[in-house]
């Protein structure tokens, strides 16, 4: 009843207490905290001690945390997050109760699952290797090299068509610009997609230029038709001043009787018709100006049409040139990667497994090398890593060996 009114006192101290009472602490290997960031809701997270006193957090990294309270904890955090941040970043750190007290063991380096996991009696380092998954393995099976050929496949097209897409765009905008010619004799020999776009490019113009040729004829025809017709005009209003003047001279002679007045009659009509013909020249002159003013409207707009389809494909051609380049460089970093992953595996098949310890023991940190049937302890810090056999050969299971620092993603993937 003691111990559990004990375990109540001291999380509610560590619930509701003051700084100062938190800050009478210092923390030691094996405490869990839970941080919270007010800003950043998804850096919420449980974070442990590791065993030589090492923390890792998100964008932090790692900070030496034994021996430390809470506040200097927060401040080395907040000192490391803050230029993340456009505001100080509101941080918070409890330290969690550990009410079960759980012996762990930890597992990090060469290994499918890196972790903290529970100590059972009589642990050895190959317990520790088997439950944290077995040795950490990059080769590829069939199905990722069915995969890389496809991908390897991907690549190849996407640099071809990067290829051809630049070579169209380079003809879009050059027919845009009304150039005939988008390279030297010298680049499109040495690029078939230049030379392809080239050939487009003048069967292009030459259509322009036939069409423009047609269109510059049926103007000079309707102009000439113009010409012509306005020249018959020009003659019947001559035509139709003297048999005016021919009119009046016969509208005298009747007046005097000299002449009949059926000759007025024949005068007045041929007058009429020289009226009419005209009349009729008039509106076809019109009817044909309107004609060639449509034909240009009509030439006018279709050239716009083709300025404006040639943009619709440049846009079209510089973002398709986008996205194959972004597909070209995802499959080139899948094929790095796979490539890196033959190569390691070849390489470790070349080298040695090998075993670290660290271990606490009153307080002092020390890391020995092992060998798989040496114990582990609770809080033991196991760490598998390749080695090569020519360097490490003098080493012996339970010999101290130099500190060495484990590898940010290591402590990263321990401390998940």
């Amino acid at each position: 009843m003691r111990g559990i009114t004990s375990l109540a006192g001291l999380l509610l101290c560590l619930t509701f207490g003051d700084v100062a009472a938190q800050t009478a602490y210092r923390l030691q290997p094996g405490d869990t905290l839970q941080v919270w960031i007010a800003q950043e809701p998804e850096l919420t997270r449980e974070v442990v001690i590791a065993p030589d006193g090492w923390l890792s957090f998100p964008l932090a990294g790692h900070i030496q945390s034994a021996g430390l309270s809470l506040s200097e904890l927060e401040a080395q955090l907040l000192d490391r997050l803050k230029t993340y941040f456009n505001d100080k970043p509101n941080l918070t750190i409890m330290l969690r109760p550990n009410t079960q007290n759980p012996q762990l063991i930890y597992v990090l380096g060469e290994v499918a699952t890196p972790g903290a996991y529970p100590y059972r009696a009589n642990m050895t380092v190959l317990h520790g290797l088997s439950v944290a998954g077995g040795v950490y393995r990059t080769a590829l099976l069939a199905a990722d090299q069915d995969r890389s050929v496809i991908v390897r496949r991907d690549v190849e097209h996407s640099q071809k068509r990067l290829q051809e897409l630049k070579a169209r765009i380079v003809r879009l905008e050059a027919e845009l610009r009304g150039e005939k010619s988008i390279g030297t004799t010298e680049a499109l020999a040495a690029d078939p997609a230049l030379a392809q776009e080239q050939s487009l490019l003048n069967a292009r113009m030459e259509a322009l230029s036939m069409e423009e040729k047609a269109q510059a004829q049926a103007n000079q025809l309707t102009e000439r038709n113009s010409l012509a017709m306005q020249e018959q005009v020009d003659t019947m209003t001559k035509r139709i001043d003297l048999a005016k003047r021919r009119l009046q001279s016969i509208s005298g002679l009747v007046a005097k009787g000299v002449t009949e007045g059926s000759q007025q009659m024949v005068q007045e009509g041929t007058i009429a018709e020289l009226e009419g013909q005209i009349s009729r020249l008039t509106s076809e002159i019109a009817v044909a100006e309107r004609t060639k003013m449509a034909e240009l409207a009509r030439y006018d707009s279709a050239r716009q049409a083709q300025r404006t389809q040639l943009l619709v494909e440049l846009n079209a051609a510089q973002r398709e040139q986008e996205e194959t380049a972004a597909r070209l460089a995802d499959s080139t970093r899948i094929m790095t990667i796979y490539g890196e992953s033959a190569a390691s595996s070849q390489q470790r098949e070349r080298r040695q497994l090998g075993y670290h310890v660290v271990r606490t023991t009153n307080g002092e940190t020390r890391e020995f090398v092992a060998t798989e049937m040496t114990p582990i302890l609770p809080g033991d810090l196991l760490r598998v890593v390749y080695t090569d056999p020519t360097k490490t050969g003098d080493a012996g299971a339970g010999q101290p060996v130099a500190r060495a620092e484990p590898r940010s993603s290591e402590v990263t993937r321990a401390a998940r």
